[in-house]
């Protein structure tokens, strides 16, 4: 396979860490596709799946092994809701009460600094205090998608968001 058709063949994933499954656990469904694109060989190479940022937040707050889960998705390839049971049935903590406050820091959590700047230049969004990490991940996983896909031209003076 050629670098071209690599590119094309990978997926960025498009799940936003807002989406939530029937557990009500925000990013849940993000993490299960990005390891689930990788295991199938779709994910671009240098995207995280399962280990660091959020994924590894979502792991720790609900008492789950990352590399358990990792390796469950890789081998078992489960549709999303097969994934759920078996969150279900190995996470340590699925209190109401550790979901809602995982969800909230998850909603409101910022980018780190010197990233939300790069991201912002990147997209021409000249507001500084634009700095939620959803958000601004959103709009790298869209770029990136439109990128593999039509070959998308970044932004510039002339395309300035906000």
């Amino acid at each position: 396979m050629t670098a071209t058709e690599r590119a094309t063949a990978e997926l960025v994933p498009t799940i936003s860490t807002s989406v939530k499954g029937p557990l009500g656990i925000m990013h849940l469904p993000r993490l299960w596709q990005k390891i689930l694109l990788h295991a199938c060989g779709r994910l671009p190479a240098d995207y995280r799946h399962g280990s660091g940022g959020f994924d590894e937040l979502l792991c720790d707050r609900l008492g789950l092994d990352a590399k358990a889960l990792v390796a469950f998705i890789e081998s078992e390839r489960p549709d999303y809701l097969t994934f759920e049971r078996w969150v279900g049935a190995n996470a340590r903590d699925l209190a109401p009460a550790t979901i809602a406050a995982l969800n909230q820091r998850l909603r409101t959590g910022n980018m780190r600094e010197e990233i939300a700047a790069e991201r912002r230049k990147r997209f021409g969004i000249a507001d500084e205090t634009v700095a939620n990490a959803i958000a601004l991940n959103d709009l790298d996983d869209w770029a990136g998608f439109h990128e593999r896909l039509v070959g998308g031209r970044p932004l510039d003076d002339e395309n300035q968001i906000g």
